[in-house]
């Protein structure tokens, strides 16, 4: 198993964090950029992604943007691929990757926190 896929899995094993939150998403259009598509509810969370649902089904693989509306702040611009999309009743539930690593969280900032934490994340223990 090569370390994209054990990444995978491991998504899967660590626990989620049951929400309502209010989101917007966002789809690159080949003319005018990135345009809202819809309104949806995020329903779970871990630090891998997003489940949410939807009443538009979206194709695994789609990378999208959100804006997530939690009561005490907004996070705008949000990067995510899509990564599941099942019927559920007359939505859809989509299970969204938000990044891979730590590394990707903290972007290009040297002085960011979560710097020093990606570093050790291939030595951390798995939850399970």
């Amino acid at each position: 198993m090569d370390n994209r896929e054990s990444r995978g899995a491991n998504r899967r094993k660590l626990a989620r964090i049951n929400t309502q939150m209010r989101v917007d998403v966002f789809r690159h259009r080949l003319f005018g950029g990135w345009r809202f598509v819809t309104r949806a509810k995020a329903l779970d969370y871990n630090r891998f992604g997003i489940g949410l649902t939807s009443p538009m089904r979206l194709s695994p693989g789609t990378h999208i943007k959100l804006d997530l509306y939690s009561p005490s702040m907004i996070l705008r611009q949000v990067e995510a691929e899509v990564v599941s999309c099942h019927r559920a009743g007359q939505a859809y539930r989509l299970g969204l990757r938000t990044y891979h690593t730590l590394k990707e969280v903290a972007g290009e900032v040297d002085q960011h926190q979560i710097r020093y934490l990606a570093g050790m994340e291939d030595v951390l223990p798995n939850q399970t």
